[in-house]
């Protein structure tokens, strides 16, 4: 071959998949470097399965993958063996940046994560996988010491059982899952960005959260108490805080009418200088903070409700103020 090896690579960069494997079938050094490419991103779920066990049985492919998302379903007639071939194939994958694993309930982190001498994922940045913290997980993340970005979709009910260590993550920067996951890994950690999925945001989980070694700028969380408690001490405990959407599973339909628990609600906000946006169960806020502080969204007060009156009667009368009227404060 006449051209250097760095123009053949870079010209296959433009190929797709199907022609990316032609140029493998030609020879064999084209075979290397389609190979490269072909596998450098794998996304497998239920018309690829056995991908999975290919890469198993040839660490050579398995060396090139950087970012591997697989999706197995709860219909998916999957055997245990199957989940061995997994792990197998993760352990040789050194080289990953991204991994995201989806894999039914009844599963947990031993069944699919490698574990042993010689596992080690230096380069890992981002992992999310479907099931909570363990100690096997704990023991896998010991060994991607490089992850920023972690979310773990364990159900509610799951509880994470494990033994943190203060060394563990010690660049997480997102996180996303439980509240009790959360205030075992966040404090001690650079942790600016935190969506706890399941679990109640209390006032004790924020003073927990707010042990971040870094500024807090994003959280989104449900609580089941009223939002002014945890707004006010939001404000005293993550000042830093820009952008928060918090959900209640409290009933807020009398107060949605009472003008007072809006204006609140509102000075609490106002009461974190560097927030952006702030979205309370469906009540919106924003402001811009290039020249001052403005406020340029706030919710409108409809009409009292007729007393006979359900939620769904007045949906369509609850509005925002979407114009680009400023509100100066």
């Amino acid at each position: 071959m006449s051209l250097p090896l760095e123009l053949v690579d870079a010209a296959c960069e433009y190929l797709d998949s199907p022609a990316l494997a032609a140029v493998a079938r030609s020879s064999s050094l084209l075979c290397a470097v389609a190979q490269r490419i072909l596998y450098r991103d794998v996304a497998i779920a239920r018309p690829n399965l056995p991908l999975t066990v290919a890469l198993a049985a040839k660490p050579r492919l398995a060396r090139h993958v950087r970012a591997f998302k697989i999706v197995v379903d709860s219909t998916s007639n999957v055997l245990p063996a199957y989940y061995r071939a997994l792990s197998t194939a993760l352990s040789q994958m050194p080289e990953l940046v991204s991994l995201s694993i989806s894999i039914p309930p009844r599963l947990t982190s031993s069944d699919a994560l490698p574990s042993g001498p010689g596992v080690c994922f230096p380069r890992l940045r981002s992992f999310q996988a479907s099931f909570t913290l363990d100690q096997h997980l704990v023991g896998f993340l010991s060994n991607a010491p490089r992850v920023a970005v972690l979310s773990l979709d364990g159900t509610a009910h799951s509880l994470y059982s494990a033994d943190v260590p203060a060394t563990l993550l010690p660049h997480l920067e997102v996180f996303s899952g439980s509240s009790h996951v959360a205030e075992a890994l966040v404090p001690g950690r650079p942790v600016s960005a935190i969506f706890l999925t399941s679990g109640d945001l209390t006032v004790d989980a924020v003073a927990a959260l707010a042990q971040s070694a870094a500024p807090v700028w994003t959280l989104d969380a449900t609580t089941t108490s009223l939002p002014l408690p945890i707004l006010e001490t939001l404000a005293e405990a993550m000042p830093e805080l820009e952008n928060i959407r918090l959900t209640t599973t409290y009933n807020l339909w009398d107060e949605f009418f009472n003008t007072p628990f809006i204006q609140n609600i509102k000075n609490a906000l106002m009461a974190m200088d560097h927030l952006k946006s702030a979205n309370v169960s469906g009540m919106l806020w924003k402001w811009l903070t290039k020249d001052g502080r403005v406020l340029t969204n706030e919710p409108h007060l409809p009409s009292p409700p007729p007393p006979d009156s359900t939620p769904s009667d007045v949906d369509s009368q609850w509005t925002y103020d979407n114009h680009n009227t400023y509100y100066y404060h």
